[in-house]
């Protein structure tokens, strides 16, 4: 899985979650992981990249907070230091 930060305005961004289709038992325990913390996707899809399918799952940050270490934890690859703290306003 490859973990990406989106940066879609100053105060907002949005994580990608990202599996190729090789990727089925580290999929398995992202979802055993975001089921058993009440977590779900605010969409998933299918996405082509370099003539391969991937399944995508996208969250708003905020949403994640208190999970990125354990999600970070379990990606192959990340731009997590595009992460930015969330300020509540």
């Amino acid at each position: 899985m490859k973990l990406e930060v989106l940066n879609i305005s100053p105060e907002e961004q949005r994580i990608l979650l990202v599996f190729d289709n090789e990727e089925s038992e580290q999929r398995a325990k992202v979802d055993t992981y975001l089921q058993s913390n009440n977590l779900e996707p605010k969409r998933q899809y299918t996405e082509n990249r370099n003539d391969k399918e991937h399944l995508v799952y996208f969250f708003g940050q905020c949403y994640l907070e208190g999970h990125m270490d354990q999600l970070v934890s379990m990606a192959v690859d990340s731009n997590i230091e595009d992460l930015r703290p969330h300020i509540h306003g």
